[in-house]
């Protein structure tokens, strides 16, 4: 079972049919972009030129007990609408090719525990999934309940103005000036803040007004684990189940997923050698 994390209604469907589910720790936040030339000139200090690809970076910090960290760097990439139901907001990062887009992006998003949430009990297989579906709902709610989404300049979010006008960002479906600490999760947001002015002093001029946040940044990895055995990668009840890739909270990242989709197959292999 190899489904991706927004297959919401296959963890509908195995809880009805009594399957084991667990919550599972993931990480929510923003997806933030620079113009390219801007993180060209931050990383090889001067111009891109025909010799360098598109600079890229990788950014990380610790703040409160939790990471905060740059997920799914794009540069030269384009900023999309993925939603997968009625009624959400999701973005999501890519670069063609030639990574030859003006703009870069990136997801800066803060960990997230079932146990940090207010709903929180034991055997709620959920509790991680509904504050998903939460954010993306309020989101959407909040940038006029359409694909548009709620954003707003770098440091206007850290120091709670709202943002009176905006460069051009690749994100196409349109954004609205809205103040995100209104809009997202408090253990979000103060962690945001926080990790941004950091950033800046770890990479000189990251922190500048010119940035844009585009709200949510939700699908980094699966809210809900699909327990399997360590041994021999079957589901903990289900034999001949065998909970596979990012949709079953085992992979985070394509080159990850496709890895874990390796070794479900090898124990296959093994268990048919066996019978």
């Amino acid at each position: 079972m190899a489904t991706g994390h927004s297959a919401r209604d296959i963890y509908e469907l195995l809880h009805a049919k009594g399957v084991k589910l667990s919550a599972k720790p993931f990480a929510l936040g923003v997806r933030i972009e620079h113009t390219q030339d801007f993180i060209d000139k931050a990383q090889y200090g001067k111009l891109n030129d025909e010799f360098l690809p598109p600079a890229s970076y990788k950014l990380a910090t610790q703040i409160d007990d939790k990471g905060v960290y740059s997920f799914c760097m794009c540069p030269g990439g384009i900023i999309a609408p993925c939603a997968t139901s009625q009624q959400e907001v999701v973005t999501n990062g890519w670069s063609p090719s030639k990574r030859n887009n003006p703009y870069a992006n990136s997801g800066i998003v803060v960990s997230v525990n079932p146990q940090d949430l207010p709903n929180y009990t034991p055997n709620d297989p959920f509790v991680c999934l509904d504050f998903q579906k939460q954010v993306e709902h309020a989101c959407w709610v909040a940038a006029g309940k359409t694909q548009r989404v709620p954003a707003q300049r770098m440091v206007d979010f850290v120091e709670g103005n709202i943002s009176k006008d905006f460069p051009k960002t690749s994100y196409q479906p349109g954004i609205v000036s809205v103040d995100l600490n209104t809009v997202l999760p408090k253990l979000i947001t103060k962690r945001l803040q926080k990790a941004f002015v950091a950033f800046g002093k770890k990479m000189n001029g990251y922190y500048t007004n010119q940035a844009v946040l585009h709200a949510p940044e939700s699908r980094t990895s699966s809210p809900v684990l699909i327990p399997r055995r360590k041994d021999t990668l079957e589901h903990i009840d289900v034999k001949g189940l065998y909970p596979c890739g990012e949709g079953a909270g085992y992979a985070g990242g394509i080159i990850s997923a496709a890895i874990d989709g390796i070794n479900c197959v090898d124990a296959i292999i093994e268990k048919l050698k066996v019978s």
